[in-house]
């Protein structure tokens, strides 16, 4: 998903750059207006241009915030849980980044609008005059996921996690030119990843999560037997009443929950 941005972002001319970087210091210092007479400022107090920019860098946090964006690197969920994992470990280090208290408030203001407008700006699209559902219509046919990458977050072939949607969806993902929005790609994954009572919350459940991620993202009928204190012999004949159980070599951490409790085994993670 993140890869979309970059690509996009690479592509943008070198007058559209300057236009990001300008809007991003116009919303930061509450207009145009304000912007110039900052400037005019420090330019007054006899700054030169670098010393002007290291100004512009405390007041910005940008320091801080380009270690976010080095830390925040994902391209999916799995991907997500790591980077927020890592994000804790530097917690200390991101503190001493911060230089300017007000203006990291100033940067949480504009974060929705700032987004926004860089959206826009990357995908040559506009959101004006269109309400919530028009908008997200819109951002649908521009950001969406393919069963490929869902396939390669779970480390399996495209074959078998079709199987796994037929399992835990039926026939909605069947088409094989199906693109799947984030919305639904969100749901996949909880349905793969998650117990039935659980949702993705990243602030409670992280180590739940990283855990998780340890034992593996898909299980072989091997790991199975193992999880389950058995071997392959007696896991086939207790499951062998589940229609898709044969076709399948490995699965999702859910399926895999159930079948181990179809064998009288409960997951402990």
């Amino acid at each position: 998903m993140l890869d979309k941005f970059l690509q996009n972002y690479k592509r943008l001319s070198f007058e559209k750059e300057e236009e990001l970087t300008n809007n991003f210091f116009v919303m930061f210092y509450g207009g145009e207006k304000e912007l110039l007479s900052r400037l005019d400022k420090l330019k007054e107090q006899s700054n030169t241009d670098k010393e002007i920019f290291e100004i512009l860098k405390i007041e910005t946090n940008l320091d801080f915030w380009l270690k976010i964006e080095e830390i925040l690197q994902f391209n999916n969920i799995t991907e997500l849980i790591k980077a927020t994992s890592r994000l804790q470990e530097n917690r200390d280090e991101l503190v001493n980044l911060i230089t300017d208290y007000e203006g990291l408030k100033k940067m949480f203001a504009i974060q929705k609008p700032f987004a926004e407008y860089n959206f826009e700006t990357l995908f040559d699209i506009n959101f004006d005059g269109k309400n919530r559902e028009e908008s997200k219509n819109l951002a649908k046919g521009i950001i969406y996921v393919t069963k490929e990458t869902i396939a390669k977050e779970f480390d399996c072939n495209k074959r078998t996690l079709t199987k796994w949607l037929k399992i835990c969806f039926e026939d909605r993902f069947i088409r094989k030119d199906r693109k799947i929005t984030i919305e639904e790609y969100i749901e996949i994954f909880e349905k793969f990843f998650l117990n039935d009572d659980e949702y993705l919350d990243l602030n409670n459940d992280l180590n739940k999560y990283l855990n998780r991620l340890e034992k593996g993202v898909n299980f072989s009928k091997s790991d199975l037997a193992k999880l389950c204190d058995s071997d392959l012999k007696t896991q086939k004949e207790n499951l062998k009443k589940i229609a898709f159980f044969s076709s399948i070599n490995k699965f999702p951490y859910s399926i895999c929950k159930n079948l181990a409790s179809r064998m009288g085994y409960e997951l402990e993670f």
